[in-house]
């Protein structure tokens, strides 16, 4: 894997924060755990590993290439109020590339001498943005549908502004590698006109019935005269947009140049896309932008021959048609801004503050100092001369429930990886658990998912790293730095760029950029209760004496 240029997880890679998993704990076989039976052999715990785990505040981290996006306000009574805009590129369509509008192409129509013209015509643009949701049947076998990407106050209204969007955001950097986007990026000057706004807008959780209309926009009624259902959309953000700058930028480009394909097309200054704000909102949204685009509904003269060759007996009858523009394909950034991010994570070792997004991180090393120079700590230099077999490791993780405090979101999970080389650790890949109903919970041996007591307090994260012990104790494998970050689902191990001004690493797991929400964790110092305070505990066996 190339460290430094990772490809983002597949698109079928979505977030699903859910809430109430409890961690399984099958057990993986480990090196010589085959003989542990054998009673030559005892077992017994260590638990005295020397931790030094301290915190970085994470620079400006890159927000394009995401699996998922953040739009509206995350109020965290720790780590302050972060307000998330969208600055969305748009694109045609794959196989959508000089598109002919109606049934004739441009230069058809003008090359016809007979005395019907298209006319196509737009009735009606919609902007479709969904959630995460699922839909489901319960005990009545009644339709449920549950959108899970939603937090704060839903029911607060705010402004929903959508603009359009006059910046070219280009695919290629200078120096001929994909252009990567941060989130201090502000393009709020970067626009044009007004396509929608509602300045007392509402999230519909609801799933939305279009009503089907013919060509004259009737609404269309059933035998029973009910009116037609055309399609059932999951819930999402569906607003309509200006229609006549539709119809002057798309529909009136038929034939053109800048319809030709995508590379003109973004690169034209015809239509980039759109920026996109909620001012004063309450609550946080989770975008599921690989399903996102445009619909752009049109009227054309459709001209019917009566079946017969005479154009005298021709007849022009209106008919709907539709054209989409995709909002996934090419960049989309998310800004993010925090002003009220006043914790000073580096003032001290005791806590360890994790935070999503532009955040924080904490950084684990193990075995302590190496006071000799020879490049291998002291105390893991003693242990590898133990011997010892090592049956389990793990690292726990106990939320300080003093500092993060109960109205505050605590990640569902957390991801410890190589912060040497940003790749996972071994337990990670060996860790084949899949989790059916929810798939981002997966991988739970290998664990770091959230564990709550039975008041639904946050307790704990336990992170198995067995087999990285194993590698390092067993197998001489470099003692790396870990890097421990918030996450929701750590299937998706692609990494994005930091900025590098004052930062000591150039990359940050995606998982923790597009993850918003933040924990205090109990570090490894006296300062921490003896009961929560950070250890790794190893189970080993070793060889008893004859």
């Amino acid at each position: 894997m190339n460290r430094f240029k990772k490809t983002l997880a597949g698109a079928s890679a979505i977030l699903l924060m859910v809430l109430g998993f409890v961690a399984c704990d099958d057990d993986f076989s480990t090196v010589g755990g085959e003989i542990i039976e054998n009673n030559n052999f005892s077992t017994d715990l260590f638990s005295e590993t020397m931790i030094q785990a301290y915190n970085k505040r994470l620079n400006p981290v890159q927000t394009n290439g995401l699996p998922v996006y953040q739009l509206g306000t995350n109020a965290d009574p720790v780590f302050g109020t972060t307000f998330s805009s969208l600055t969305v590129q748009a694109s045609l369509v794959t196989g959508t590339e000089d598109p002919e509008f109606g049934d004739l192409s441009q230069a058809e129509e003008d090359a016809d001498l007979t005395d019907f013209e298209e006319d196509e015509t737009v009735t009606e643009v919609w902007l479709n943005i969904p959630f995460f949701s699922t839909r489901s049947l319960n005990d009545d076998n009644e339709i449920e549908v549950a959108v899970d990407s939603l937090y704060g106050d839903t029911d607060a209204p705010f402004t929903l502004r959508i603009q359009e969007l006059t910046y070219y955001l280009r695919n290629i950097d200078a120096d001929g590698n994909p252009q990567a986007y941060f989130s201090d990026e502000d393009y709020s000057t970067s626009v044009g006109i007004t396509l929608f706004e509602d300045t007392a807008y509402v999230i519909n959780q609801e799933e939305i019935e279009v009503i089907e209309v013919d060509a004259n926009g009737e609404t269309v009624f059933d035998d029973e005269g009910i009116a037609v259902i055309e399609e059932t959309l999951s819930p999402r953000i569906r607003v309509p947009l200006d229609a006549a700058f539709f119809q002057q930028r798309i529909i009136d480009n038929e034939g053109s140049i800048k319809l030709s394909n995508n590379n003109v097309f973004r690169a034209e200054d015809l239509f980039r896309g759109l920026h996109i704000t909620a001012e004063n909102a309450q609550a946080l949204m989770l975008l599921d932008f690989q399903n996102a685009n445009i619909e752009i509904d049109y009227v054309y003269q459709k001209t019917e021959t009566q079946g017969n060759t005479d154009p005298a007996d021709d007849e022009a009858v209106p008919t709907k048609a539709s054209f989409a523009l995709s909002l996934s394909s090419s960049n989309i950034v998310n800004t993010f801004s925090t002003p009220t991010f006043g914790q000073d994570v580096t003032a001290n070792e005791d806590n360890l503050f994790v935070k999503g997004g532009e955040g924080s991180m904490s950084i684990i090393e193990l075995f302590g100092p190496d006071t000799d120079a020879n490049g291998v700590a002291d105390q893991l230099e003693e242990i590898r001369e133990n011997g010892w077999i090592i049956n389990d490791a793990n690292l726990v993780f106990y939320v300080n429930n003093t500092l993060q405090v109960e109205t505050a979101q605590d990640p569902q999970r957390i991801y410890l990886y190589n912060l040497d080389d940003a790749i996972p650790l071994q337990d990670y890949l060996v860790d084949q658990t899949v989790n059916a109903s929810s798939p981002s919970l997966s991988k739970a041996v290998h664990g770091g998912i959230l564990e709550r007591d039975d008041a639904g307090n946050a307790t704990q994260y336990k992170i198995r790293i067995t087999e990285h012990i194993n590698n390092v104790i067993r197998r001489d494998s470099t003692n790396v730095k870990l890097g421990l970050v918030s996450s929701s689902d750590i299937r998706i191990i692609s990494s994005g760029q930091v900025e590098t001004t004052g930062s000591e690493f150039d990359f940050v797991p995606t998982v923790s950029i597009m993850n918003p929400f933040g924990t205090v964790l109990h570090g490894s110092t006296p300062a921490s209760p003896e009961d929560k305070r950070l250890k790794l505990e190893i189970f080993y066996s070793i060889p008893e004496s004859n």
